[in-house]
């Protein structure tokens, strides 16, 4: 398997989602299929589940000789990936069986003893670019036997598209009073609220001034969620300029990333159970 990144926001990209990912668990399930690499992670708590999709036409290229599933531990992955800001080019191998250990493959440098329970990632330069030396990094492959979860398709009574910035920022704020968060909608009302003991802060937000905002007739969603998870899902604003948000009182929170080239990135996040 060999896929290639040269686009510097995709770069940027592609390091920002693992460095989310890096704190979910101990490690992270990549699985590379002809389609693209999908990877599926549930948090320590099981409260949210992240699922990323990127098609093989997202990166620069794309090659694979097998469908396979491949285990990383997720700090020290996030640490190498933290490398793509100094770099013009991010290369990934994986051996195959297949492949002929003793040479390099599509411009990947890798030893002559290429295993299969190492993963190889190649940071580089242009000859134009010698702000960094390259870099070569074998990171090891772990045993796992996680199950996907299969995600059916939902119609949510409330779906909002947001300035990625200003709904950090708003989490943010949210934070400082309160550990939950209340979300109240109707047809003409958009309102996020936290309270604790510092005080309560309620933020209402012109749904005209949203990008989209779309809810059944009728309806009013009253629904709770934990703030410090929602910072989990939305702590970065480099993904994309927008957030989609899919609202139900029977459904996890969908909070959707578009990356471009059809491929997303989505978390869910399921609603607090009142005490009452």
């Amino acid at each position: 398997m060999h896929l290639k990144i040269d686009n510097k926001q995709k770069m940027d990209v592609f390091s920002s989602i693992f460095q989310l990912f890096k704190n979910w668990g101990t490690h992270i399930n990549m699985q590379y299929s002809e389609k693209g690499l999908y990877v599926q992670l549930m948090d320590k708590s099981h409260i949210c589940l992240a699922e990323l999709n990127l098609l093989s036409t997202w990166f620069s290229s794309y090659s694979i000789d097998n469908p396979h599933s491949i285990s990383v531990n997720g700090q020290h992955f996030a640490t190498m990936m933290s490398y793509a800001l100094k770099h013009d080019t991010l290369e990934i191998l994986y051996a195959e069986e297949n492949d002929n250990k003793t040479g390099n493959k599509k411009s990947i440098k890798k030893p002559s003893d290429t295993s299969l329970d190492h993963l190889y990632i190649n940071f580089v330069n242009s000859k134009e670019n010698k702000s960094s030396f390259d870099h070569f990094f074998e990171i090891p492959l772990i045993e796992s036997d996680d199950e996907i979860m299969g995600i059916p398709p939902v119609d949510y009574s409330v779906e909002l598209t947001i300035e990625a910035k200003k709904l950090v920022e708003l989490i943010n704020e949210l934070l400082v009073f309160g550990q939950d968060l209340n979300v109240y909608c109707d047809e003409d009302n958009l309102q996020f609220t936290s309270n604790g003991d510092s005080g309560q802060l309620k933020v209402e937000i012109p749904t005209e001034e949203l990008n989209e905002y779309a809810i059944n007739e009728g309806e009013n969603i009253n629904v709770s969620y934990s703030l410090s998870h929602l910072c989990k899902m939305c702590s970065s604003v480099k993904l994309s300029p927008n957030i989609i948000l899919g609202i139900s009182e029977e459904y996890p929170m969908l909070l959707k990333y578009d990356l471009g080239n059809a491929s997303e990135l989505k978390f869910y996040i399921a609603p607090k159970v009142s005490d009452n």
